[in-house]
């Protein structure tokens, strides 16, 4: 039996590249991660889990897909 007109729904989450508010150091974060996230070079926090999804402390620009 074909099932062709069944959709397959999309994941909600996704990879995000987010620029660090006091260096401007760009890194890959979770969009739903669940540790706190420190930036590489200066150690600020990045991201912070919620339960859902991660706040995310710094300017967002684009996803990693």
């Amino acid at each position: 039996m074909k099932k062709d007109h069944i959709e397959i729904p999309k994941p909600s989450s996704k990879f995000q590249k987010v620029d660090c508010s006091e260096c401007g150091e760009n890194q890959i974060v979770y969009s739903h991660a669940t540790t706190t996230i420190a930036c590489n070079s200066c150690g600020n926090n990045i991201a912070e889990p919620t339960g859902s999804k991660a706040k995310i402390n710094g300017k967002i620009s684009g996803s990693a897909e």
